[in-house]
């Protein structure tokens, strides 16, 4: 019989006979064979040859794949495989919406199974701050509150709240750790930091209140590039949050950080004329340059979003996270990168507009320099773990099989594998099949009913629909 395997294998070699389920397993350390990847060799026993305890780890689920289609007898099959990039990530917000620990852990334990090795957890935004500081218990107080919700169809004044402990954070690294997966903390600057400016107005350009938004967007209030003294604060917290998260990535944001307050500032003006900068894209490259300096003493990679490349003067030293990029930096970029492309990636936009298929199929290998994907789910419109999880799977699945493999199978035999492999994952709430790829006439509607209004701009079907 043929397997149905998800992700699939680099190589794999039906062999004669079977062999019982219950045959005996025998694991062998091989330090020739690649990192994370592993060998399995079923005929009378069951070998698992691998470098490192990812490997057996992963191995131990390919086995269980087997088992759940085979039953008690096992084709006897010789496997080898290793992942294609060594960055293989999922994101989740906490901001726009605060999800619990609980919901965290039963994110890594569905993602563990797709062999994601990262988990990007967004934990600082516009609309509410998470982690606890503890050298700055305002950013609790009052940052991890806001009064309002207005995210679509939600719209109210009820208070949302929600923070994770140091000790919470610390069990969600330890359970990740468990499941082979890092944990990337992501604390926004210099822009989405209005929770953050609200905590601590000192950070702001201008000394006046900044209120925690309860909507989605892009908003003009941004940390002070200018003052020595928004440098020590970051520092401080980052401190922190490098106690807390032990692995070696910090995500720091950068994206979507409107200049308007630097160019009134006298600081941040002060500032570009003492360090010769061209201006105040420039000055968001000094800014991420000076979070990276103070993060790799201590012992950190940084990764930003592909908006610091429009500075023209970031450190080649940052990983550079790639979402929307019209100008291409990104790809012209010697910096190493991670793409999660806004078109194929992001999961918080319904079926109609991300479909199954353009997922799958999108070719992540922008240059020579990608180490990695990601795949994130914001929260804006995303109430529950219920919603979360019909839109995050089977995309996420799709994701994953594009990250991991090497001999990505054709879309029509993954569909023809996840259909099988599904109860395998044990998602509660995932996405019926009749929804994964809408057909055309009824993702135009569906697009249009997402965003609210009627929009006849042919770029609209071009970008969201025919972006395969």
């Amino acid at each position: 019989m043929k397997l149905s395997l998800i992700p699939y294998p680099s190589s794999i070699t039906y062999l004669d006979g079977f062999t019982r389920s219950d045959a005996r397993v025998i694991k062998i350390t091989d330090t020739s064979v690649p990192k994370e990847g592993f060998c399995v060799h079923i005929e009378n026993t069951v070998t698992i040859e691998a470098s490192d305890a990812a490997g057996f780890y992963y191995a131990d689920l390919l086995i269980e794949q087997i088992r759940f289609q085979c039953g008690q007898n096992l084709p006897n099959v010789h496997i080898e495989d290793a992942p294609k990039y060594e960055y293989r990530s999922f994101m989740v917000d906490c901001c726009r919406h605060f999800f619990d620990v609980d919901t965290i852990r039963q994110m890594i334990e569905y993602c563990a199974k797709l062999r994601f090795n990262v988990f990007h957890w967004h934990i600082t935004d516009d609309q509410g701050w998470r982690p606890e500081i503890k050298a700055y218990p305002e950013l609790i107080e009052t940052g991890s509150k806001r009064i309002g919700n207005h995210f679509g169809k939600e719209q109210n004044e009820e208070i949302h709240s929600g923070h994770f402990t140091q000790e919470e954070m610390r069990e969600v690294v330890e359970f990740a750790h468990s499941h082979h997966m890092q944990v990337v903390p992501e604390i926004d600057m210099p822009g989405h930091t209005s929770a953050l400016l609200a905590s601590l107005p000192g950070l702001a350009c201008e000394n006046k209140l900044v209120d925690i938004k309860t909507t989605a967007g892009i908003f003009k209030d941004i940390v002070c590039a200018g003052k020595e003294s928004s440098y020590e604060t970051l520092f401080e917290i980052l401190d922190e949050i490098c106690d807390i998260f032990p692995d070696e990535y910090i995500h720091i944001g950068g994206d979507e950080a409107p200049k308007q307050q630097w160019k009134n500032c006298p600081d941040c003006q002060q500032r570009i004329r003492e360090e010769n900068l061209k201006d105040e894209e420039a000055l968001q490259g000094y800014f991420i340059n000076r979070i990276t300096d103070c993060l790799n003493s201590k012992g950190k990679k940084v990764i930003s979003w592909n908006e610091s490349l429009n500075s023209g003067n970031l450190s080649k030293d940052v990983v550079v996270q790639m979402w929307l990029d019209p100008k291409k930096l990104s790809k012209k970029s010697p910096n190493r990168l991670i793409v999660s492309d806004f078109y194929h990636r992001y999961a918080d936009y319904p079926y109609a507009m991300t479909p199954l298929k353009k997922v799958y199929n999108y070719d992540t290998d922008i240059n020579n320099n990608v180490i990695g994907t990601d795949i994130p789910i914001w929260t804006e419109y995303v109430y529950d773990f219920e919603y979360m999880q019909y839109m995050c799977f089977p995309r996420y699945i799709a994701a994953a099989q594009a990250g991991w493999s090497k001999n990505r199978p054709d879309y029509s035999v993954f569909k023809a594998h996840l259909k099988e492999l599904l109860p395998w994952f044990g998602i509660e709430n995932c996405a019926k099949e009749s929804e994964w790829d809408p057909p055309t006439a009824s993702r135009i509607a569906k697009v249009i009913s997402h965003f609210g209004a009627i929009c006849p701009n042919e770029n609209i079907r071009n970008y969201f629909l025919n972006k395969e």
